[in-house]
């Protein structure tokens, strides 16, 4: 199964910043701006046009009761509805965004451990989910940790530590309650082993360009088509020669819009704008973008990013034009900078003479202005010859 974003989480846009849970503290809000907000569903961090976290969890979430204070536990939310999650993530705030995802086959890194921990009690709460009482055997347990239960199940990410109040981190040999939520495919039990896995600090794991939604296509020769694009109001609208691409094709409706990635780690081959081609879009909302994907379709979106340890290719530059050496050349390849008179009178002073010393006495010789001769300089050479008058090599330096 590939990549479907199936909804997106914007933080600032709720009617309120925070709730208050009971037993848990205050869980940020945000306003669900795409598709559906399903709880346990993956999710990346977006900050303005930089991905700070992936494989974290939904896996708390609520919303307020009409007209009260209190809140209560809801499985999923639609367009424009309010919901207050838990994640894995402190600091979740105003402008931030959770896209949510689903992908089967591309899981975390869970290569390296940080700490394994052993289940004493488990415990469940309605509004919070699973909650485990363990000790610490080895290593440090942090809040936020991607966790596995040794019983099975899909990695998930510690939404809280308590011991008893909240704590950023339980040490070898500490106990303490770590709060699971309802991430948990199989339910913990006493004697389960929680690993915690070891994950790479980073600023940033990638960086979104620009997105533009196809109009029309074009196909092209060798495998590739031109697209018309145009970038949707308010979103970025970067996009350069070189940098990576991938295809979202849309499904759905606005209340359960969902994006499938039909094609990731493409290269954006060219680019244009008002019909003149260019390194970048230059801001502009419509352009054309060239790509090796055949089945490129009307409505796909074209999403332009890099990777944090990737640097944007620029296309490689063309090569220049092998300097013309005027005491070799033929009379056609002097035609490409001489008129036909010139060339003749440049042959036969080269026939009697063997050339020579540079391109100022060539262009002085077949009668060239100052400013040809300047223009002569970045197209021309003269190459090593032997003058019969004194047998002396000439060498251009």
């Amino acid at each position: 199964m590939t990549e479907v974003r199936v909804g997106l989480v914007e933080f600032g846009k709720a009617l309120h910043d925070s709730v208050t849970v009971p037993g848990l503290g205050e869980l940020p809000g945000g306003q669900v701006s795409v598709g559906r907000a399903v709880r346990g569903a993956r999710a990346r961090l977006l900050r303005r046009d930089r991905v700070l976290a992936d494989n974290l969890r939904l896996g708390i979430m609520v919303r307020k009761k009409f007209f009260s204070s209190e809140v209560e536990p809801v499985t999923d939310a639609g367009f424009v509805k309010d919901v207050y999650v838990a994640a894995g993530w402190a600091g979740l705030g105003r402008g931030d965004s959770l896209e949510l995802y689903t992908d089967d086959q591309v899981g975390p890194d869970l290569s390296r451990q940080d700490s394994v921990a052993q289940v004493v009690a488990p415990g469940y709460d309605q509004l919070t989910g699973f909650h485990v009482q363990v000790v610490v055997r080895d290593g440090v347990l942090r809040f936020g940790s991607l966790v596995t239960l040794s019983r099975g199940g899909q990695p998930m990410r510690v939404l809280g530590l308590f011991g008893p109040g909240p704590v950023p981190e339980l040490r070898t040999g500490q106990q303490g309650t770590v709060l699971l939520g309802f991430q948990c495919d199989v339910p913990p039990m006493a004697g389960d082993t929680l690993t915690a896995f070891h994950e790479p600090a980073h600023d940033h794991l990638e960086r979104r360009e620009g997105v533009a939604v196809v109009h029309g296509v074009s196909d092209l020769a060798g495998g590739s088509v031109v697209a018309a694009v145009e970038v949707p109001e308010g979103r970025a609208s970067l996009f350069t020669v070189g940098t990576r691409a991938r295809v979202l094709r849309p499904a759905g409706t606005t209340f359960n819009e969902r994006s499938t990635v039909v094609a990731s780690d493409l290269r954006i081959l060219s680019l244009a704008s008002g019909g003149v081609a260019a390194p970048t879009n230059g801001g502009a909302r419509t352009f054309t973008v060239g790509l090796a994907y055949r089945d490129l379709r009307q409505n796909d979106t074209i999403e332009a990013y890099v990777p944090a340890d990737a640097v944007a290719l620029a296309p490689p530059p063309s090569p220049a034009p092998p300097l013309l050496d005027v005491n070799s050349a033929s009379g056609p390849e002097l035609a490409r900078v001489l008129s036909p008179e010139q060339v003749t009178k440049a042959l036969e002073l080269r026939r009697r003479q063997g050339g020579f010393p540079d391109v100022e006495a060539f262009g002085v010789a077949v009668g060239l202005q100052p400013h040809e001769i300047v223009r002569l300089r970045k197209q021309a050479t003269a190459g090593r010859v032997t003058f019969r008058e004194t047998g002396v090599r000439q060498l251009d330096i």
